[in-house]
C-alpha cells in the first residue's frame, strides 16, 4: 500500500531500491544541535535489524524520524532522504496516519494520548473499525 496512491504491494520494495526503508545522509537537528549525523542504513525486507548504543547517542531520534514524530518538536529539522518502499516520507501529500500505520513504534516508556486510560487503550482498535 502506497503512502500516497496504491502502487507497491505491501512487504515489498519499489523497483531500484534494496530495503525496505532505506536512510540516505540523514542529518538531525533541534535548534542549532545537530543529533544525527549523516546516517546511511537501509532496513531490508523481513529481516530483523538491531540498532544499539549507548544514551544519548541518537537511537530513539532514528527511530522517530522513520515516522516523522521528530516533527512534532519545536525547532526540529533534518536533510537527507527516507524512502518506505521506494516513496519518500517527507514528499507533498504523504498521508500521516497511512505512515505511522505502516512504521510502527514500540516506546522504553509508555507515551499515552492525553486521554483517559481507557481511551488510550481503546484508541487503536477504534480507529482499526
Amino acid at each position: 500500500m502506497s503512502l500516497l496512491r496504491p502502487r507497491f504491494s505491501h512487504g515489498t520494495s519499489a523497483p531500484g531500491t534494496t530495503g525496505r526503508i532505506d536512510v540516505n545522509g540523514l542529518r538531525v537537528w533541534f535548534g542549532t544541535v545537530e543529533v544525527i549525523h549523516g546516517v546511511d542504513l537501509e532496513f531490508p525486507p523481513r529481516q530483523v535489524l538491531a540498532i544499539i548504543g549507548p544514551s544519548g547517542c541518537g537511537k530513539s531520534t532514528l527511530l522517530r524520524t522513520l515516522n516523522r514524530l521528530h516533527e512534532e518538536t519545536p525547532g526540529a529539522r533534518l536533510t537527507g532522504s527516507i524512502t518506505l518502499d521506494g516513496e519518500d516520507i517527507h514528499a507533498p501529500g504523504v498521508d500521516l496516519v497511512e505512515l505511522r500505520k505502516r512504521v510502527g513504534m514500540v516506546f522504553q516508556r509508555p507515551n499515552p494520548f492525553p486521554k483517559s486510560i481507557f481511551d488510550n487503550i481503546a484508541f487503536g482498535p477504534r480507529i482499526h473499525g
